[in-house]
């Protein structure tokens, strides 16, 4: 491979991962938010409820509105996960690229 293909090669990796990195960090802090957020859902329903404190906690934890904050917790750190492999992915093929640099230069001075 030839030194201009390796450095083009690098700069396509380096600008993917500054634009999946800010779209990682995006989703992370709202899949941090969602999750630190699911005791204070619960802490909702619970005093929209009657009754004694299991009763309450019961009829919270089974609550549609519940459910659908588990649900898009999962979906953010579904998404996080994804844009974290992703962000690895161009990490390893930017290193991938600068250690074939560094063998087709000490190739090119042999």
């Amino acid at each position: 491979m030839e030194f201009v293909q390796i450095e083009k090669n690098m700069r396509q990796a380096i600008n993917k991962i500054e634009e999946v990195g800010k779209s990682y960090a995006e989703a992370k802090a709202q899949s941090y938010q969602l999750q630190e957020m699911k005791k204070v859902v619960l802490a909702k329903l619970k005093n929209e409820r009657e009754g004694s404190d299991v009763k309450r906690e019961r009829e919270a934890l089974i609550a549609e509105r519940y459910a659908l904050h588990i649900q898009g917790t999962a979906e953010a750190i579904g998404i996080e996960t994804r844009l974290r492999a992703e962000l690895d992915r161009w990490k390893a093929q930017f290193e991938g690229c600068r250690s074939l640099l560094s063998m087709e230069k000490a190739k090119a001075n042999l």
